[in-house]
């Protein structure tokens, strides 16, 4: 009998082991000579890239794109001021909003790390950037939600769902033209795991209440744990901008309001948005909603969008919400200004950015649209105009001050339709 546990406990620590095995590895899978545009190997097994130099991780390494985990460890031996590194790089041809990726920065008004998701430049990440200190980056996706983590330490979770595609995993591969290259990094570990890898950071906080998430196709509604059923219900919408005051509206919500939160935009004209819209809404009970379609719609210009145009997706939007939770009381939150890059470190930033107008009058046609649908509207673009030294300084994003004011606002609106105290 102990020598048949024996066996079937090896058997087990087996399958364990196999399930854990990485399903590419830098240390031990060679790279195709096809995606390898210059990348040099050296004796120990580190890989260099940099300048025009470049290789690719299989696409097949990649067979469940919604539950992945890549490992990382990147070094460089030198930096050089003005220069973008992208470690990462998983998305159909430059630019189209699919995949993910990650980025280094090192410029004089900033040194970051930034991911990518569906396209989309995710905020700054700032770190001091040194030569030759190794960069340990994970990133977990989990039912197509990734998670970034430096060191072990979380940087940032992301509720959007990825847009798969069947490119490589590029790394060191420039993505638009205009972009200066770091000289070199050295890739010394780099692993892909599939959907039998879990992984757990031993620095990642656990919540009371661990939060998981609900999707259907092209959407995903990240979603509390319910204890109290009679507790009321909130649903917050909107790009990465509400990923930035989620940190500062969650917490003050804890207790009293289940938060659901929907990363979402409409960035092309779509009066039929309707459908996709009632879906995501209709996942709880909500007693509220607060939603914004945010800075993605900022090619919604004279020249490719009409007034009528933008009036019928934004009202196709208010009636997703309503069909699909129509117990539900609407609030609508104005989008906030597009802003000037910062131009010298450590200097605010003063101006409005030149797509600001787009933004204005996004504005105001979707309170034309809230006033005839009875959809209440909470001014955040003034009072963020009115304080661009809280810009982040990317044209589009915001410190965590002005996020802060965001919060506040909602949770203000909660308490006085709730009646919470």
């Amino acid at each position: 009998m102990k020598r048949l546990l024996s066996v079937l406990g090896l058997l087990a620590f087996a399958a364990v082991l196999s399930a854990q095995a990485p399903l590419w590895d830098l240390a031990k899978d060679k790279i195709p000579a096809e995606l390898n545009h210059g990348a040099t190997v050296a004796a120990d097994g580190s890989v260099t890239v940099g300048g025009e130099n470049y290789f690719g991780v299989p696409a097949a390494a990649f067979p469940d794109q919604k539950n992945f985990t890549v490992q990382v460890t990147v070094t460089f031996p030198e930096l050089t001021d003005g220069t973008t590194m992208h470690v990462l790089l998983k998305q159909q041809k430059d630019g189209e909003d699919t995949g993910l990726g990650l980025t280094f920065l090192n410029f004089p008004s900033i040194q970051a790390h930034r991911p990518i998701i569906n396209g989309m430049h995710i905020g700054d990440k700032r770190l001091k950037l040194e030569p030759n200190k190794p960069y340990a980056f994970t990133v977990a996706v989990r039912k197509g939600s990734p998670t970034y983590y430096l060191n072990e330490y979380p940087t940032g979770q992301y509720f959007i769902l990825l847009l798969p595609n069947d490119e490589p995993m590029w790394v060191g591969k420039k993505l638009l033209p205009r972009e200066k290259p770091f000289p070199s990094a050295k890739i010394t570990s780099l692993k892909v795991y599939g959907a039998d890898f879990t992984y757990k950071s031993p620095k990642e906080k656990v919540t009371a209440e661990p939060r998981g998430a609900i999707a259907g196709k092209s959407w995903m509604v990240d979603a509390p744990t319910v204890v109290d059923p009679k507790r009321p219900k909130l649903l917050f919408y909107g790009d990465s901008i509400s990923g930035g005051y989620r940190g500062h509206l969650l917490p003050s919500l804890e207790g009293k309001v289940y938060a659901y939160h929907w990363t979402g935009f409409v960035g092309g004209i779509d009066p039929k948005v309707d459908g996709l819209i009632k879906q995501g809404a209709a996942v709880a009970d909500f007693d509220l909603i607060f939603f914004n379609n945010g800075l993605h719609s900022l090619s919604w210009t004279p020249e490719k969008a009409t007034d009528q145009q933008i009036i019928d997706t934004t009202r196709a939007i208010v009636r997703g919400f309503k069909t699909g939770a129509p117990q539900a009381k609407l609030f609508w939150i104005a989008t906030t200004p597009h802003t000037a890059r910062r131009t010298e470190p450590g200097k605010p930033v003063t101006a409005l950015g030149d797509k600001n107008p787009v933004v204005l009058r996004i504005n105001r046609l979707a309170e034309q649209v809230m006033k005839e649908e009875g959809v209440e509207v909470i001014d955040m673009y003034t009072p963020l105009a009115a304080r661009l030294d809280l810009a982040a300084g990317d044209e589009y994003h915001w410190s965590g001050p002005a996020y802060k004011i965001i919060a506040e606002a909602i949770v203000a609106k909660t308490n006085e339709v709730l009646k919470l105290k």
